[in-house]
């Protein structure tokens, strides 16, 4: 099919939050070693999964790191499934240094899939030059053979010791890639988020994750063409919580 298609199905609930932070612009942060100054145009990203697997806590997490820490405007919609465990998962978020106009995703620059299901689902949403992370436990079948790809559920049971923390080290990697954004911001999230009690293995979780994509997934990924040099209507195939619970 051509093109990214819209999604259709209504979400079930749906919630969305705009949120602006105290500067109204702000330039790229440098805390990956990849910043250059650039104000961001608008950024998609897509964060899917399972019920359970603490998809909408990681939205709320990123998006609130993203507009207090780094001062951009930030809309936040999220949709689950009839299942509390087990049905489909997404946050969605879109990210500017301007007043967004219209607060729902389109063509995504992000996408970061917990389940097999999702990336299955989803892939088809993401811009040609997008960036699509993965869970390598999880995701046996990958729908792009450049996939970024981290085993987060091996790594946050055996070097975190606790397996509900997947989100959490897999929102340290998007930390990393995103050239725009700084570890301190996320941290500073997750501290403000959480209950003392597990604030500690969750805020190594975080560092885990943010380690292991700076060691294996090389430079962390480009900003989209401010000109419109990515042609979101190009060919694409059609492939058909933190510790506590969303």
């Amino acid at each position: 099919m051509t093109g990214a298609p819209k999604d259709k199905t209504p979400a079930k609930p749906a919630k969305a939050a705009t949120a602006k932070a105290a500067a109204a612009k702000a330039a790229n942060g440098n805390g990956n070693g990849n910043g250059n100054g650039q104000t961001l145009a608008r950024y998609e990203i897509r964060l899917s999964g399972l019920g359970g697997q603490g998809i909408l806590t990681m939205g709320k997490l990123l998006g609130q790191a993203l507009a207090i820490g780094h001062g951009y405007y930030v809309t936040q919609t999220q949709s689950y499934g009839p299942e509390a465990r087990g049905g489909a998962s997404r946050a969605d978020l879109v990210v500017s240094s301007e007043p967004i106009s219209y607060p729902k995703t389109e063509y995504l620059d992000l996408l970061v899939a917990l389940s097999q299901e999702a990336a299955a689902s989803y892939y088809s949403y993401l811009k040609p030059r997008g960036a699509l992370l993965i869970d390598a436990d999880l995701v046996r079948q990958s729908p792009s053979s450049v996939a970024l790809a981290l085993p987060f559920t091996r790594l946050a049971r055996e070097k975190v010791g606790v397996p509900q923390a997947t989100n959490v080290v897999a929102l340290g990697a998007v930390a990393y890639l995103l050239p725009f954004a700084r570890i301190e911001a996320m941290r500073k999230s997750l501290k403000e988020s959480l209950p003392e009690k597990i604030r500690e293995a969750n805020i190594k979780a975080l560092n885990l994750g943010y380690q292991e994509a700076k060691k294996r997934l090389g430079e962390p990924i480009a900003l989209p063409d401010p000109d419109g040099g990515d042609d979101i209507q190009a060919a694409r195939m059609d492939l058909t919580e933190i510790m506590t619970e969303d």
